[in-house]
C-alpha cells in the first residue's frame, strides 16, 4: 500500500516537472509567427454524414484539404486542396489544386506574364479507392447537385502540338495518377495556324471569346467524354444532362448547342449556326434547356432567347426585340442569369432597354471636354454614379416566360427595378421593390426606402401595397400576406391580399420587438423573423429574447412559444437545418440558438412549436458557436466552437448532440506560446449608468507585477467573451493575443451614446471604465495607451484633447473635423456622408447650419492646442469611407503646434488595410510606437528621426 501511495506521489511530481518545463518553454508571439498561422475554411459535410472534408491553410503559404471519415476515423490530407464539393452520392470529392506558392512567386520575380504561368489541377479523391486523379491546366469544374458521381470540367487547349489528338465523344478508362488527364489537339485555320509570312489571318466576331476543352467524366465507372472548343457547361440538378456550347473560330464564327445524357452515355446536337450562345441552363429535371443567341457581327449585338425541350426536335426562339410582352425599344439582356422554375413551367430572363449603336467617332481625345456635371436634381450624386457606372451599364430588370401560355410578361422595369419570386419561381404572383422615388433622402437619412408592389405574373398588372418602407417588407412563402415592420410605430403588420384587410401583429404584445440598445438618432430596428409555417398559418417574430407566434388572420392571439427568454435574460434564434426548405415545418421539432446574456455563455436547444416553453436542452458552454450544418440524409450536424483561447475548430455530433467530437485541430503550435485570457468587468459611468467591458490579460499574469494597459474600443464589445483572435498581420486594430504575449493588459470597454454628444459619451463610459480599473493593482496608471479605428478613431482623437492620462494614443482613420467631413465623399460607394451625422453612427442628429455648435463640440481639430499625448495616425490615401485629408488635418495641426505625431499612409490601400506587407508593417510599427512609450523600448528610427521620401520602399526604419 505505502509503495503505491508513493508511486502515486512520484508519478503526481512526474507530471508537474513536466508541465512547470512545458511552461518554462513557452515562448512570446513575436511578428514572425502570422505567417504560419492556420485558418480553417471550407467546412462541409457528405449527403449521407459520412465523411467531413475541411480546408486547413496558413495565412500564407501552401495548405491542405483534410477529409475525415466519421465512422471509421481514417483521415487523409490533400496538398494545395481548395474549393472541395462532394458528389451527391458521397464517394467522390472533387477539388482545385492550386499551384506550389513559392513556384508562382518565382515566376512572377522573373515577370513572368500572367497567361504564362501555370494553372491549377483538377482533383478528385476515390473515397472507396483511396486513390487521387490529377488533371492539370484546370479552368473551373462543376458537380450536379443529385444524380451520381458525375463531374464537367473545363480545361486549357493542350499546347503540345505532337501529342495524339483524341476523338470527341470517345469514352476512355480511368486515369491513372500519373497520366495527365488532358487531350491534345492539332490547330485548325482559324484558330492558331501558321499563316503564309506577312499575312495577318482575318479574325471572327467572337474571337476574344475563350474556348476550353470540356471533360464530362463518371471516375467511378472509368467512363469519359471529351469536347474541344467549349466555352461553358452546365448540369441539370438531377445530374440527367449537361448541356454545353462550342465555338468555331474562323473568319465566320459558329456555335452549336450540345446536351449529353448521362444515362444513355450519349451527346446529341439540338442547334448550330452562324454567331454565339451563351448563359445556356437547364431546369431542375434535365428535360428543358434556355439559352441566349445572338447572329450579330457588330459591336451592339441583339440577343434572342431560345428553349428547347424533350418534346420538340429543335430550340425554339422565344423572345426578341419584337417579342410581344417586352416594353417597347426594350431587348433581351445578356446581363442576368437566365433561370427556370423548379416545376419546369417558366424561364425567367432579363431584359433592358435597347443600346443603340453610336454614330462613329470625329474628335480625337484630346479635343473632348472632360466634365463630371452635378446637378442638384439627381437621385443619385455624380461620384455615386460613377462608381456605379459598370453596373448601370449592365442593369437589367427581370421577366418571365410562362411555357404553356407561350407569353411573355415584364416583370421589373426602370420605376421596380427588384423582383422577388415565390415558391422557387412556381407561384403566379412576384413581389416587386421600387426604391427610385427616394434616392436623394439616402444622402442624409440613414434608410433604404422602397414602395412594395404585387405582381401578377400572369397579366404583368402591378399594384402598389406599401409605401416608404425603410425596414422588412416581404410576402409570405404561399403568397397570402405582404409583412412589413412598421418603423414609427415599433410594430410587425401584415395584410391580408384575398381580403384586403391590414392588422397589426405586435401592437397588443407588452415587450419591445425593436432593438431596445438602439442610441443612434433614428428609428430603431427589428429583430427580425424566424419565418413563417406552413400554409403561411403563423409567423414567428422575435423580441430580444424570445420567439413568438402570431396568427396573421388575428383569430389567435399571439403567444410567446419559447416562454422563458426574457426572465432568465437568453435570447433563442432559430436555425433553418434545411437549405431547401420554404417554411418552418409545426410537425417537427424548432432548432434554436441559445446565448445567455450575462454569461455569454451559448449553445443549442429543441422546442416544439405546439407546445410552449417545452425547451429540450441539447448543449450549453462557455464557448462561441458556429450555426451547424446539417448532413443532407442524416441527422450528423458539423459546426464550430471556440472561446478566447481555443482556436474554433470543427466539431461534429448527431442533431441531438449526441456523439459529440472535435474533429480538426487547426494550430496546435498555439500550446507553445504565451496567450491570455478574458473576463467580463463592470462599473458605474460617470453619468451613473452600469456599463460592461472586456479585460483581457496574460496568461502567465501575476498579481504582484503591475502590467502596461491599452485601451481599445469600438460601440459594445461585451459581447464578444468568447470570441478568438488569431495572431495575424493588423487590418487597422491591435491584435489581442499579440500584446497579452508580450505583457499588455487590453481593456475593451462598452459605450453608451445619447444624441449631439458623442465625443463627451465616449469619455464618459471610456474615463470611468479605465479608472475603474486603475483601482485594481496590477494596472499601471503611469502606462496606459489607447488605440481605436473609423469611429474607434475618431473618439482616439477627440479624447486626446480632453485628457492627458493615456501616454500614447493610435488613432486609425480617424475624423478630425466633422465641419469639413459632413459634405465630404464615402469613396468606396460615391455617397455623401451627412446621413452619418444626422441619423447614424456620428450621432450629430442634425445638419451643420441647424446644429453648428454641436458639430465644433465634437471635432477634435478645434482643441488641438489641449493635447499632450504623442498620436500615431493612420490614414490611407485610398480610404473609401473616411477621406484620408481628415488624418492630415489632425496631423498638420499638431505638427504646427510641436506636437509628437506621425502619420502613416499606406499608398492605394483602403479604410482597412488588405495588402499583407502594409498589414505587417502596421504591426510592426504600432507595436514599437506602444513599446517606446508604454514599456520604455528604444525609440525605432522611423519615430526617431524619419524616413525620407528618397528611402522610401530601400529603407523602414524598424531599427532601434
Amino acid at each position: 500500500m505505502i509503495r503505491k501511495i508513493f508511486a502515486i506521489l512520484y508519478l503526481i511530481l512526474q507530471i508537474s516537472t513536466l508541465s512547470v518545463a512545458q511552461i518554462a518553454d513557452k515562448k512570446v508571439l513575436t511578428h514572425s509567427v502570422y505567417d504560419n498561422w492556420k485558418v480553417l475554411s471550407g467546412q462541409q459535410i457528405s449527403a449521407d454524414g459520412q465523411w467531413v472534408s475541411y480546408e486547413i491553410n496558413p495565412q500564407k503559404g501552401d495548405g491542405f484539404i483534410h477529409l475525415k471519415n466519421i465512422q471509421t476515423g481514417r483521415h487523409d490530407s490533400l496538398s494545395r486542396g481548395q474549393d472541395a464539393i462532394f458528389s451527391s452520392t458521397s464517394d467522390i470529392l472533387v477539388f482545385k489544386i492550386k499551384q506550389p506558392e513559392d513556384t508562382l512567386h518565382r515566376l512572377k520575380l522573373a515577370k513572368t506574364k500572367k497567361e504564362d504561368l501555370p494553372k491549377d489541377s483538377l482533383g478528385i479523391y476515390l473515397m472507396t479507392a483511396d486513390s487521387v486523379i490529377r488533371v492539370p491546366g484546370l479552368k473551373s469544374f462543376q458537380l450536379p447537385k443529385e444524380g451520381g458521381a458525375w463531374v464537367a470540367y473545363l480545361l486549357e487547349k493542350p499546347k503540345d502540338k505532337d501529342k495524339e489528338k483524341s476523338k470527341v465523344g470517345a469514352s476512355e478508362a480511368q486515369i491513372s495518377k500519373s497520366e495527365p488527364d488532358t487531350t491534345s489537339v492539332k490547330p485548325k485555320e482559324g484558330e492558331g495556324s501558321k499563316k503564309e509570312k506577312g499575312k495577318k489571318a482575318k479574325k471572327g466576331a467572337f474571337s476574344e471569346v475563350e474556348t476550353w476543352v470540356l471533360t464530362i467524366s463518371n471516375p467511378l465507372t472509368g467512363k469519359r467524354f471529351t469536347y474541344e472548343n467549349v466555352t461553358e457547361a452546365t448540369f441539370s440538378k438531377n445530374g440527367a444532362i449537361c448541356a454545353f456550347v462550342t465555338l468555331k473560330k474562323d473568319t465566320i464564327d459558329s456555335t452549336a448547342v450540345h446536351v449529353f445524357d448521362t444515362r444513355k452515355l450519349q451527346s446529341k446536337k439540338l442547334f448550330e449556326g452562324t454567331g454565339l450562345v451563351k448563359n445556356a441552363v437547364t431546369d431542375d429535371a434535365g428535360q428543358q434547356l434556355a439559352y441566349l443567341f445572338t447572329a450579330d457581327t457588330a459591336k451592339v449585338k441583339r440577343y434572342s432567347l431560345n428553349l428547347w425541350n424533350e418534346k420538340i426536335m429543335a430550340p425554339q426562339m422565344i423572345a426578341d426585340t419584337a417579342t410581344v410582352g417586352l416594353l417597347k425599344n426594350w431587348e433581351v439582356s445578356e446581363n442576368g442569369k437566365i433561370s427556370f422554375a423548379e416545376d419546369g413551367s417558366k424561364v425567367y430572363f432579363f431584359t433592358a432597354p435597347k443600346i443603340m449603336p453610336q454614330p462613329k467617332d470625329t474628335l480625337l481625345e484630346e479635343e473632348k471636354a472632360k466634365v463630371d456635371i452635378w446637378n442638384w436634381q439627381d437621385g443619385r450624386l455624380q461620384s455615386q454614379q460613377i462608381k456605379e457606372l459598370s453596373n448601370d451599364l449592365k442593369q437589367s430588370y427581370l421577366a418571365v416566360y410562362r411555357i404553356k401560355d407561350q407569353k411573355v410578361v415584364q416583370l421589373a422595369d426602370t420605376l421596380i427595378s427588384r423582383v422577388r419570386t415565390l415558391r422557387k419561381g412556381n407561384a403566379d404572383i412576384a413581389v416587386g421593390y421600387s426604391y427610385k422615388p427616394y434616392e436623394i433622402l439616402a444622402s442624409w437619412e440613414d434608410a433604404s426606402y422602397r414602395d412594395v408592389y404585387l405582381i401578377d405574373l400572369r397579366s404583368g398588372v402591378k399594384k402598389q401595397v406599401l409605401t416608404k418602407k425603410a425596414f422588412a417588407s416581404d410576402i409570405s412563402p404561399d403568397g397570402k400576406y405582404i409583412y412589413w415592420y412598421e418603423g414609427n410605430e415599433k410594430a410587425w403588420y401584415c395584410m391580408d391580399l384575398a381580403k384586403s384587410q391590414t392588422r397589426c401583429l405586435t401592437c397588443t404584445v407588452p415587450v419591445a420587438f425593436y432593438n431596445e440598445r438602439h442610441d443612434t438618432p433614428s428609428l430603431p430596428e427589428p429583430y427580425g423573423i424566424a419565418g413563417w409555417t406552413k400554409d403561411d398559418a403563423s409567423l414567428l417574430i422575435y423580441d430580444q429574447y424570445d420567439l413568438w407566434k402570431f396568427d396573421p388572420k388575428g383569430e389567435k392571439p399571439p403567444v410567446n412559444i419559447t416562454q422563458s427568454g426574457r426572465k432568465d435574460k437568453i435570447a433563442y434564434r432559430y436555425i433553418n437545418l434545411d437549405p431547401e426548405a420554404l417554411n418552418i415545418d409545426p410537425a417537427k421539432l424548432l432548432f434554436l440558438k441559445a446565448k445567455e446574456e450575462e454569461s455569454c455563455r451559448q449553445g443549442f436547444v429543441n422546442l416544439k412549436l405546439d407546445n410552449p416553453g417545452s425547451l429540450i436542452r441539447l448543449t450549453m458552454a462557455d464557448a462561441e458557436f458556429t450555426n451547424p450544418v446539417k448532413a443532407k440524409n442524416s441527422d450528423m450536424l458539423i459546426w464550430q466552437k471556440s472561446s478566447y483561447i481555443n482556436y474554433p475548430d470543427l466539431w461534429r455530433s448527431k442533431q441531438n448532440f449526441s456523439e459529440e467530437k472535435k474533429v480538426s485541430n487547426a494550430n496546435p503550435q498555439q500550446s507553445q506560446y504565451w496567450w491570455g485570457t478574458v473576463e467580463q468587468v463592470k462599473w458605474t459611468s460617470l453619468e451613473g449608468k452600469v456599463l460592461k467591458g472586456l479585460l483581457y490579460k496574460p496568461e502567465n499574469f501575476d498579481f504582484s507585477r503591475k502590467y502596461p494597459m491599452i485601451v481599445y474600443f469600438y460601440e459594445r464589445n461585451s459581447d464578444n467573451l468568447n470570441l478568438h483572435y488569431v495572431p495575424n498581420p493588423a487590418r487597422s486594430i491591435v491584435n489581442f493575443p499579440y500584446y497579452n504575449s508580450n505583457g499588455y493588459l487590453i481593456f475593451v470597454p462598452d459605450i453608451t451614446y445619447t444624441t449631439g454628444h458623442p465625443g463627451k459619451d465616449a469619455y464618459n463610459s471610456i474615463m470611468s471604465g479605465t479608472l475603474e480599473m486603475m483601482k485594481r493593482p496590477y494596472v499601471d496608471g503611469d502606462k496606459m495607451g489607447l488605440q481605436g479605428q473609423s469611429w474607434g478613431g475618431y473618439q482616439t482623437a477627440f479624447l486626446v484633447t480632453q485628457t492627458g492620462l493615456f501616454k500614447a494614443a493610435m488613432a486609425g482613420a480617424p475624423v478630425s473635423n466633422m465641419t469639413s467631413a459632413y459634405g465630404g465623399i464615402r469613396w468606396e460607394s460615391g455617397v455623401v456622408r451627412q446621413f452619418q451625422y444626422e441619423q447614424s453612427q456620428s450621432r450629430i442628429g442634425g445638419t451643420l447650419w441647424d446644429k453648428r455648435e454641436l458639430y465644433i463640440e465634437n471635432s477634435p481639430i478645434f482643441f488641438v492646442d489641449r493635447i499632450t499625448t504623442p498620436l500615431l495616425i493612420m490614414s490611407n490615401d485610398n480610404d473609401g469611407a473616411v477621406p484620408w485629408y481628415q488624418g492630415i488635418e489632425m496631423f498638420t495641426a499638431m505638427r504646427r503646434l510641436g506636437k509628437p505625431a506621425w502619420l502613416l499612409c499606406y499608398n492605394g490601400d483602403e479604410h482597412n488595410l488588405t495588402k499583407r506587407p502594409n498589414r505587417q508593417d502596421l504591426s510592426i510599427r504600432m507595436s514599437q510606437f506602444f513599446d517606446y512609450y508604454l514599456k520604455g523600448s528604444p525609440e525605432p528610427l522611423w519615430m526617431k528621426v524619419g524616413i525620407p521620401a528618397v528611402k522610401k520602399g530601400k529603407e523602414f526604419g524598424y531599427e532601434r
